[in-house]
């Protein structure tokens, strides 16, 4: 029987929040004013985006598991990822771009060609950054590792492991070598390495490994600080441009977010003996939130350039701002995100018989 994570659940609405406020303390920062205890965020608020993709791995891993080695479960595992992603994506991005061209005008549609807009609807790794749904990018990332698992459906089983060591291995040799871009570059990134590491978490989590959850949150904090601080020391230029280099960055995050990831797993049932709804209730709408949030900043910005930005009226601004990123992705989620999976199971067709008889409720679930 597949076991619910609440707390990786929980940890996946963290993410979310890490990455709507780095964008909207970017926001902020254009009006010339970084609110106290909030404008910290600046410092760990990408790691948002590594966390999401060790949650990932560790998902994919952990609900297929079993399909390994069954070139016949492939079709269906390519159409549930395929509807987890693109369908509500396409509605996104139909949003983002109406809305566009609302504010902006039809002008906001004139420098993209055809060739972009396949391309963004694709999710292809192109030159050309998705002007509406800017954090796209992040989720050709993810269909290529759904890919890329996928086609371990087609070998045995014990091959899987190796082929997945072999993947990091040869991703790490190319850390030494020149930077690829285009889609050459997609399976050597090294973003790679933090989705092998949430199948590693998996793997152990799946054997009964759980021992040491807290040290191990302690040490991904302690760990995550250290390179925060080392990197500011240590490397040249703003911070935040320091972090747009992928290799930079999956050093500072990646084994950070590979031991939370662990210790959250590991603590299931043990620790916090309860979850916070309104957390869980983030990362089910996590997806929504994270490809909304850029279109109600845009809605921010206008809204800001006419309130004066002294200290109540600013506070008012950004709670308000952040407000409507989370009613917004709330409602999303609610009519359109979770509609369009259900339709997505309801077209389903039914297992064989014989297959339900052995099936146990991780199929079920992994839709």
């Amino acid at each position: 029987m597949r076991e619910h994570f609440h707390n990786l659940q929980a940890l996946r609405g963290v993410a979310c929040l890490l990455v709507v406020g780095v964008h909207l303390l970017k926001l902020e920062a254009s009006f010339g004013f970084q609110t106290l205890g909030f404008r910290e965020v600046r410092w760990f608020g990408f790691a948002g985006v590594d966390l999401f993709f060790v949650l990932s791995g560790f998902i994919i891993a952990s609900t297929n598991r079993q399909h390994l080695g069954r070139p016949g479960a492939l079709p269906g595992y390519l159409f549930r990822r395929f509807w987890r992603i693109y369908p509500t994506y396409w509605a996104a991005l139909v949003f983002a771009a109406a809305l566009a061209g609302l504010v902006f005008g039809r002008a906001v549609y004139d420098p993209w060609g055809t060739g972009d807009w396949v391309g963004w609807l694709v999710l292809a790794p192109i030159d050309t950054p998705n002007a509406f749904v800017g954090q796209a990018w992040t989720l050709s990332y993810e269909v290529m590792f759904y890919l890329a698992f996928g086609a371990l459906l087609l070998v045995p089983p014990r091959w899987a492991a190796g082929a997945l060591c072999c993947w990091g291995v040869v991703v790490v040799a190319g850390l030494f070598g020149p930077v690829r871009t285009g889609p050459a570059g997609l399976p050597l990134s090294p973003f790679v390495l933090e989705f092998l590491g949430g199948c590693l978490v998996a793997w152990l989590i799946g054997r009964g490994v759980r021992g040491y959850p807290r040290p191990a949150l302690a040490l991904g904090l302690g760990y995550a600080a250290v390179g925060v601080v080392w990197t500011t020391a240590v490397v040249s230029g703003a911070y935040p441009d320091a972090m747009a280099s992928q290799r930079l960055r999956v050093l500072v995050f990646g084994p950070a977010a590979i031991l939370i990831v662990y210790g959250m797993a590991a603590a299931e049932g043990r620790w916090p003996r309860r979850v916070p709804g309104w957390l869980l209730r983030t990362g089910d709408a996590s997806f929504s939130l994270y490809l909304l949030h850029p279109s109600i900043l845009i809605l921010g910005l206008v809204v800001g350039v006419r309130v004066p930005h002294t200290r109540l009226p600013h506070l008012l601004w950004l709670a308000g701002t952040f407000a409507a990123i989370l009613a917004t992705g709330f409602l999303f989620h609610a009519r359109v995100e979770r509609p369009l999976l259900g339709l997505g199971k309801s077209r389903r067709k039914p297992r064989p018989v014989a297959a339900l008889a052995v099936a146990d409720p991780v199929r079920k679930a992994a839709a």
